[in-house]
């Protein structure tokens, strides 16, 4: 029971932050474009600001999310961690290839989520073995 419940808690937590993330884009690209309109110079800065801002909050989501399942799991870790992490970027890279074809930066992007789902993890059984200690 306790599996399903870390599995339930760190997707539920990466889904829904990850969905908030992308509310919060779709927001700001509005407002960019209606930029774009007074101040055409600023044309290039839409692809700085997904890979500046974008990448690394959803890095840190997933890290996020595989710290709560390792808190919520407490045993085989790495486990969970990894299973969320699949779950969670292989459910987000599969919406978006139904779209558009596998590129190399979606696929190194779905690896580095997967291990930063798991460096949460780790983070956590470290965090936990110096409480004990």
């Amino acid at each position: 029971m306790r599996t399903i419940k870390a599995l339930v808690a760190g997707s539920l937590f990466i889904i829904l932050v990850s969905l908030f993330i992308q509310l919060a884009y779709i927001f700001i690209a509005v407002a960019y474009n209606a930029l774009l309109k007074d101040y055409p110079g600023l044309a290039g800065l839409g692809d700085i600001f997904r890979y500046i801002l974008g990448i690394p909050a959803f890095m840190l989501t997933m890290f996020l999310g595989g710290y709560i399942t390792a808190y919520v799991a407490s045993v085989r870790v790495l486990l969970h961690c990894f299973i969320v992490g699949l779950v969670t970027a292989g459910g987000m890279l599969l919406m978006a290839l139904q779209n558009a074809d596998l590129t190399l930066t979606g696929t190194v992007l779905f690896v580095v989520a997967l291990a930063t789902t798991m460096a949460g993890g780790l983070y956590w059984k470290k965090d936990d073995d110096n409480a004990i200690g």
